[in-house]
C-alpha cells in the first residue's frame, strides 16, 4: 500500500529517499513536535494528517474511489 511506503520512509533515516512524500510527512511530524507541547493534544490533531494522507493514497489507487474516514 503507498501509505505503508510512505510512513516507512519517514520513520527510517536509511530510507527516507525510498518514497519523496515520506519527506513530507517527516516534516510534518517533526514540526509538529515544535508547535504542541501536549502528545495527546499532537496525536488528536495528528490524526487528521494521516486521515488525509489515507484518502490521497486511495484517491490514487487505480479503480478505488476515496473513502470518507470518520471517526
Amino acid at each position: 500500500m503507498p501509505l505503508a511506503k510512505i510512513v516507512h520512509a519517514a520513520d527510517i533515516a536509511d530510507d527516507l529517499d525510498s518514497d519523496p512524500t515520506g519527506t513530507g510527512l517527516l516534516a510534518i511530524g517533526l514540526g509538529g513536535l515544535d508547535v504542541e507541547a501536549d502528545g495527546h493534544r499532537l496525536l488528536e490533531r495528528g490524526w487528521f494528517v494521516y486521515d488525509a494522507l489515507c484518502a490521497w493514497c486511495q484517491r490514487h489507487l487505480p479503480g478505488r474511489p476515496p473513502v470518507a474516514i470518520r471517526r
